[in-house]
């Protein structure tokens, strides 16, 4: 997958899971947690979602915070060096 798609594809779970009323655009850089798009319940499901999207579990023990900022510190943190 590359990575433009894996973008896409965060960026339109985001948005789907998101519980904000004002649903503006999702730019890379866009903080999901301090903007309120997702909620720290979330995450769990956030997860489960990138597990999906790499075919491989993720060590939850292993994930520091900062890694879930935003649409490019995901891809960094779970996705770099991986996309075709």
């Amino acid at each position: 997958m590359q990575e433009s798609e894996i973008r896409e594809r965060l960026r339109a779970w985001i948005l789907r899971r998101s519980q904000s009323k004002a649903k503006t655009e999702l730019k890379d850089d866009t903080p999901i947690l301090e903007s309120g798009l997702l909620s720290s319940l979330d995450v769990a499901e956030l997860i489960l979602f990138i597990e999906n999207l790499k075919g491989a579990e993720v060590d939850v023990d292993d994930i520091e915070p900062e890694v879930l900022t935003n649409v490019n510190t995901i891809y960094d943190g779970f996705f770099r060096g991986e996309a075709a």
